[in-house]
């Protein structure tokens, strides 16, 4: 089986913490398991490198746009190697292929007629004598009226272009704009309506959130959405006209999952359209729920623009993290940085308790109290103990060696049939119910090696004892 696992692209503006990370974990656990079941794996990802947000943080620590890319590039580097991601390429979204390559999926679905020109009304600062971009202008959501996040809400993940927004006050000088007249390119979204009915009721194993938000979608009408904007930071426009414009974030950043795959897979001298549309192919979009919407609906519509036509996508969108109950800030540096929990507490560590308490079908909040105490009553003294207690009877009371035994028919049916139901979780994105399934039957173990009681029958029955270690062993290694 072919298997494409993309996670969400972070934006290149600010260290890794875990409210990130929270959502990203299932790829890695995604792309494990596929592998270890003999699956061909693409698992991509990069860091997204223009818009808003990085041009502002660009700013704010006065340096350029570029050099702020590569600092929070590295370091998420670094930070995904700590944390034991697996990733075949971590890329980025300014890398020279990438840019080829969107230039020539824009031109395809400009000449197909799926991207078209049509003449807007911007906001223009006279202060600052510039466009006002979606991060500058106070912007609130017309759909919920808060504040939004580079073109879609943080809030209801309403997708909207930024002549929607309802303040129009300049972030930096703070004078209201005025409105003038240009021209830019648009995605026709509204032709791939069916196409996105069709994918939403053939899905399977869509989580709520992504159901919900998509339907919500679909009920109320697709529609077109800008392809470039006015800004000096992103992909070239490979269009006449378009020279002091470039190509909108939204729809370059997503094609980062095509151009990513396509990479990896000319340098193993594969066809891409055989993970991307071939019949035994899957496809995981693994993100947050404020990302829905571009994984969901926009990327199905421009892989069918692109003649992709039946892609298996399923969707893992993971509701969010809070810590100690408000919701994680860079800029308020309310936050725990990878870096700091990985060096003082492990990887393991961070990576089981943000899938056995992570914010999979709700929101999830993070305490340090929680935190400790999950990792010192299920490593420590659920899995840790049982690993521990055998592995010291063996080295006490057989010179370091495993003892001879044979594993009974019961056990083998039940380790065979774990594996499967765990597999099973893994593929559906149940992760929690899956790591459930494993602690069960650790449980099961510890009250094994308490019920045979091997340090009586090491002296009374010496085969039974061995029996009893040998199957303990072999828990071990399951586990």
């Amino acid at each position: 089986m072919n298997v494409i696992i993309g996670n969400a692209w972070p934006y290149a503006n600010g260290p890794l913490h875990l409210g990130r990370i929270a959502s990203l974990m299932p790829g890695d656990i995604l792309a494990r398991y596929h592998r270890l079941m003999g699956d061909d794996v693409v698992f991509i990802s990069g860091s997204d490198s223009h818009g808003t947000p990085v041009t502002a943080k660009a700013k704010e620590e006065g340096i350029s746009p570029l050099e702020s890319l590569e600092k929070y590039h590295k370091e998420f580097v670094r930070c995904f190697n700590k944390l034991g991601f697996s990733f075949d390429i971590f890329t980025k979204t300014n890398t020279q292929y990438h840019s080829k390559k969107v230039r020539e999926f824009i031109i395809e679905l400009y000449n197909k007629g799926y991207i078209y020109e049509k003449v807007i009304e911007e906001s223009y600062c006279e202060g600052c004598h510039d466009v006002i971009l979606d991060k500058n202008n106070v912007p609130k959501c017309p759909h919920c009226e808060r504040c939004n996040v580079e073109g879609s809400c943080s809030e209801c993940s309403e997708i909207f272009e930024k002549d929607e927004h309802l303040e129009r006050n300049c972030r930096f000088c703070n004078l209201k704009s005025e409105v003038r007249e240009t021209k830019h390119l648009f995605f026709a979204l509204s032709k791939f309506e069916n196409h996105i009915r069709r994918l939403f009721i053939k899905q399977k194993g869509w989580r709520e959130n992504a159901q919900s938000i998509t339907k919500r979608y679909l009920d109320e009408g697709l529609r077109d959405r800008a392809v470039t904007r006015n800004f000096n930071w992103g992909v070239d426009v490979p269009l006449e006209g378009y020279e002091d414009k470039k190509i909108y974030v939204w729809i370059e950043a997503v094609m980062g999952y095509l151009t990513a795959s396509i990479k990896c897979l000319e340098e193993r001298e594969e066809d891409y359209r055989e993970y991307w549309d071939g019949e035994d192919s899957i496809i995981y979009f693994v993100h947050a729920k404020d990302n829905i919407p571009f994984h969901t609906v926009i990327l199905p519509a421009i892989l069918v623009g692109l003649g992709i036509k039946n892609p298996s996508i399923r969707e893992v969108s993971s509701e969010h993290l809070t810590l100690e109950g408000k919701k994680f800030s860079t800029a308020k540096n309310w936050a725990i940085w990878v870096d700091h929990i990985i060096d003082n507490y492990g990887a393991d560590e961070v990576r089981y308790y943000l899938m056995v308490n992570g914010p999979e079908n709700k929101d999830c909040d993070f305490t340090w109290r929680n935190f400790i105490s999950t990792i010192n009553n299920d490593l420590v003294g659920l899995y840790g103990n049982f690993v521990n207690r055998t592995l010291s009877f063996i080295n006490k009371n057989f010179q370091g060696e495993i003892p001879k035994g044979e594993i009974s028919k019961e056990l083998k049916d039940e380790i065979f049939n774990l594996y499967f139901n765990v597999g099973d979780k893994i593929e559906e994105g149940k992760f929690k119910d899956g790591l459930q399934c494993i602690i069960k039957m650790i449980k099961k173990s510890n009250k094994y090696f308490d019920d045979e009681k091997p340090w009586v029958t090491f002296d009374s029955n010496k085969k039974k004892c061995s029996e009893t270690i040998y199957m303990c062993t072999n828990n071990c290694k399951f586990s």
